[in-house]
């Protein structure tokens, strides 16, 4: 149960980008005036959206660090083979939704009841196929997200090129289909 909570709340944090986004397209200009303006068309679905993006984004950054403690185990470590580049899958997902979220009329709860059930609908696919890698936001870490043997996989700074040349071998995070180099 923590799990599908964990991952329900990292979920969050790949749509920070397109809060921001929402928020932006509803300013008319780069000012205070036009930012309190934005802010007030409906302040409390913006401060959820400012505590959400809050909480994911911490949770994320645990796990960001329990994958990096778990790198040091003395668990089996997997040789890394057929080992592809995901990072356009996971643009690829974030961008998927970028469209009908930005249609988002902050001043009409119908427009955000209808977003909201497309968030819930692609929530429930991250979570139940613990696509936590499927997020933007490693990305804009540094972060590279990779596929090997048998669709595992694998995020780590280190570019593929380095990966390979150093033959590296990977440790498992608990007992997902996730590893952390």
């Amino acid at each position: 149960m923590i799990g599908i909570l964990f991952r329900s709340i990292v979920f969050f944090s790949s749509y920070i980008p397109i809060f921001i986004m929402i928020f932006l397209k509803q300013m008319s200009d780069f000012s205070q005036k036009s930012f309190q303006k934005v802010w007030e068309y409906n302040s409390v679905f913006w401060m959820i959206l400012v505590c959400l993006s809050i909480i994911s984004l911490v949770c994320l950054f645990v796990w960001i660090h329990i994958l990096k403690k778990s790198k040091n185990s003395d668990k089996d470590k997997f040789p890394l083979e057929n080992l592809k580049s995901y990072d356009a899958e996971v643009l690829n997902y974030f961008i998927t939704f970028i469209i009908p979220i930005l249609s988002l009329d902050v001043e009409s709860w119908p427009s955000i009841v209808l977003n909201t059930l497309l968030l819930i609908i692609e929530g429930i696919y991250y979570v139940s196929n613990n696509a936590v890698y499927n997020n933007v936001i490693l990305l804009a870490c540094g972060y590279h997200i990779y596929t090997f043997n048998d669709n595992r996989m694998l995020i780590s700074k280190k570019d593929k090129s380095e990966l390979l040349f150093n033959k590296e071998k990977v440790n498992q995070i608990g007992t997902t289909n996730i590893f952390y180099l």
